[in-house]
């Protein structure tokens, strides 16, 4: 799943995660991801998959992240 892999180069860079780490069962809390690590994330996924994240409320995990990239496929 390429969309996957990104994601794990993205939490990487930055929070410092190990890509190994990042699954989509991950959850924000589990990586230790703060309110302004998710809001780079979604920012960056917004721009490298040319989407828009309406709700980052709804973002609790990787999983929702690629589930919300699935469906604007």
């Amino acid at each position: 799943m390429q969309e996957l892999e990104r994601i794990r180069e993205l939490v990487h860079e930055i929070a410092g995660v190990p890509g190994e780490q990042v699954t989509p069962e991950s959850t924000v809390d589990s990586l230790n991801l703060d309110s302004l690590d998710v809001t780079e994330l979604i920012l960056s996924v917004e721009d490298e998959f040319g989407i828009i994240v309406d709700d980052e409320s709804s973002i609790h995990s990787v999983g929702d992240l690629l589930s919300m990239l699935q469906k604007t496929a």
